[in-house]
């Protein structure tokens, strides 16, 4: 997401079935509090339709990839300049997700539909990855500095697991707009919680075991190897020794943000091996994607 909007995230406990007789296109406004209808048995999770947005498109790919961003903005100014109504600034997102007492989430462009919400991105194989991923932004004002509440931790769970059922994304997809965007994004930033996320069966997270092992033996810490680790998980890193910096620092925001600040270590390499061999290895891919 472009400025003055940096990004938005965060977790929950209950499922939701959104309906899939998703309208087109979401250029025209309806009423915030109007409720999206959901399956009765699944009655944990409201989603309001919120205003329309122009900045989306029929989709041309499928999704793949689950982006979660911070807004760096209060939800009224937020639901105003998603709307995409600004030609130099046109953007859009799937689902919002409020900072209130009790958060809300509120959909201003529907799945069928691809938000302008990614901006210049790659990850893995994939390049401007707004045809190929789900949007969610989060208010908060700075994810690097103001926590995510338990209240917004519950609503994102339940959310993101329905779209990660609905879409079979993998665990390594669920992604940071700092991990598709390197060095231009830092959001939903360090104090996003990823670890309870993963914990709850949402996105990535390396096995503790696996990491304590890769700390017992000196690893390769040159900066060849560490980018071609950076790499083989998903990052797109710019040349040089700013690039690398810029590519291990958007890597320690997601999986160690206790130490952000783009150095290479021990732990980082422990970190980063670890996730490789737990989720593109052969056996776990066989194990968990079976046809």
């Amino acid at each position: 997401m472009n400025a003055p909007i940096r990004s938005y995230c965060r977790f929950g406990l209950a499922l939701v079935m959104i309906s899939v007789g998703f309208v087109g296109c979401t250029t025209t406004t309806q009423p915030e509090t109007q409720p999206i209808e959901v399956e009765p048995k699944f009655t944990g999770l409201v989603i309001e339709q919120g205003p329309g947005s122009l900045g989306a498109e029929p989709r041309k790919e499928p999704v793949s990839c689950l982006i979660l961003h911070h807004t760096a903005g209060s939800l009224p100014s937020s639901l105003e300049i998603l709307q995409g109504k600004d030609p130099k600034h046109k953007v859009g997102v799937h689902y919002v997700v409020t900072d209130e007492p009790k958060p809300r989430v509120i959909r201003m462009v529907p799945e069928n539909m691809s938000a302008y919400h990614a901006g210049k991105s790659a990850w893995g194989k994939l390049i401007n990855l707004n045809q190929n991923s789900i949007g969610i932004e989060i208010i908060n004002y700075d994810g690097n500095v103001y926590p995510y509440s338990d209240a917004q931790a519950d609503i994102i769970f339940a959310l993101c697991e329905e779209i990660i059922r609905r879409h079979h994304i993998k665990p390594w997809n669920v992604l940071a707009h700092s991990d598709i965007a390197v060095g231009r994004k830092v959001d939903p930033g360090s104090k996003f919680p990823w670890a309870k996320l993963a914990s709850l069966g949402i996105g990535a997270w390396p096995l503790p075991n696996e990491v304590a092992d890769n700390l017992k033996k000196k690893g390769d810490l040159s900066p060849g190897h560490v980018r071609s680790l950076l790499t083989a998980y998903g990052y797109t890193l710019e040349p040089g020794d700013v690039g690398l910096k810029l590519g291990v620092e958007a890597f320690q925001r997601h999986f160690r943000s206790t130490k952000v600040d783009g150095l290479i270590d021990n732990e980082s390499v422990a970190i980063l091996e670890a996730l490789l061999r737990r989720y593109q290895s052969k056996a776990y891919r066989e194990a968990e994607f079976k046809p």
